[in-house]
């Protein structure tokens, strides 16, 4: 892991990777493309981006791995990125957000998905940079969700063909935050399930899960706030023929972070009912236990009484003494005494079910 430490010392705009370390070759894919035309290239050498720095065409230029730094600068000198942008895109711990300069836009945000089996939440730092015919994407790891736009370039399906780079920037970002709302949706889900959980048998890892779950909302919610602000500043600096495109954007990402606010709530709620179903079940065996201790009261007098072996004759002389227990010498005095016991038991049961403690 590079942390920020490893940047002490170190002039501002020097391309230091923050983040967890990698060693993968760094892919650069590039699709070039017209209403009528379309390329694709894996780019082996930086000089293959000259001839798409001022093209006509449309170029998305995807970068997978941000972690070498000759790479990025490369690429960023062609396209002549300030080096402070290319110091936030190696920084994966960067804030959402996004920046206006004079021939391009720069925004960078998280790709977030939710990893069933580990029941974990993977976030990666994803950067756009917008110009007029190009978009540069720049990603942390191989692997992305973007297959289905690559297919609609390929097959020239929809309306991607015919628009700007600012609309295939609309559509990557559409992609991310529908993801937003598959996470958010499997979040809601675990919720209920949760619920369910406490309901019928919370346990210490039902209470672990909630903790869990309330710091996965808590970063969710951190790395995707943001992101509202960028988008509204996007929509509103662009014609309204683009732009409503980001409106939408910014609709569904209101939503979602409306959504993240109601889960939070619902967890601290879940995490009361939790203690107050733990205290509930400690009072109902406490309850029990009392009614077990009180029933056996009388029944220990009983036998504690019997059990001290007085004797109704000098056991010396056998002359008979003033003082005696004749239950002792009765015949019937082990049954009598049992019988009693029973009707004891019996007696208080009823009442406890009279006065509906049991």
């Amino acid at each position: 892991m590079t942390d920020r430490t490893s940047k002490k010392g170190l002039g501002p705009g020097t391309l230091v990777h923050i983040g967890e370390k990698r060693t993968e070759k760094v892919n650069v894919r590039i699709i070039d493309y017209t209403h009528s035309s379309l390329r694709e290239i894996n780019l082996s050498d930086q000089s293959q981006c000259d001839e798409f720095v001022e093209s006509d065409s449309v170029t998305w230029i995807d970068v997978d791995g941000i972690h070498d730094p000759s790479i990025i600068e490369g690429i960023g000198q062609k396209f002549n990125v300030h080096i402070l942008v290319l110091e936030d895109i190696m920084n994966s711990e960067s804030r959402p957000k996004v920046e206006f300069f004079d021939n391009y836009l720069f925004m960078t945000l998280k790709m977030i998905d939710f990893d069933k089996t580990s029941k974990h939440l993977n976030v990666e730092q994803f950067s756009l940079i917008i110009g007029k015919n190009y978009v540069i994407t720049f990603q942390e790891l191989p692997g992305d969700s973007f297959d289905s736009i690559r297919s609609r370039i390929r097959t020239s399906k929809g309306k991607v063909r015919t628009k700007d780079s600012y609309y295939l920037a609309y559509l990557l970002l559409d992609v991310i935050i529908d993801n937003y709302i598959a996470v958010s949706e499997s979040y809601a889900e675990q919720i209920e399930n949760l619920e369910a959980n406490v309901l019928r048998k919370a346990n210490e890892f039902t209470l672990h899960r909630i903790l869990s779950l309330r710091k996965q909302l808590l970063d969710f919610k951190r790395s995707i706030d943001p992101l509202k602000e960028a988008i509204n500043l996007i929509q509103k600096e662009l014609d309204d023929n683009i732009a409503k495109y980001y409106r939408d954007l910014y609709d569904h990402i209101i939503y979602e972070s409306e959504n993240l606010v109601v889960y939070r709530e619902m967890l601290v709620n879940l995490l009361d009912l939790y203690h107050s179903s733990l205290s509930f079940r400690m009072n109902n065996v406490m309850k029990v236990l009392t009614i077990i201790t009180t029933i056996f009261v009388p029944l220990t007098f009983i036998v504690g009484v019997y059990g001290m072996n007085f004797a109704s004759a000098d056991p010396v002389t056998g002359a008979s003494l003033p003082y005696n227990m004749p239950e002792l010498y009765n015949p019937y005095g082990y049954p009598i005494v049992i019988g009693a016991m029973i009707l004891i038991v019996a007696g208080m049961f009823i009442y406890f079910r009279r006065k509906k403690w049991l």
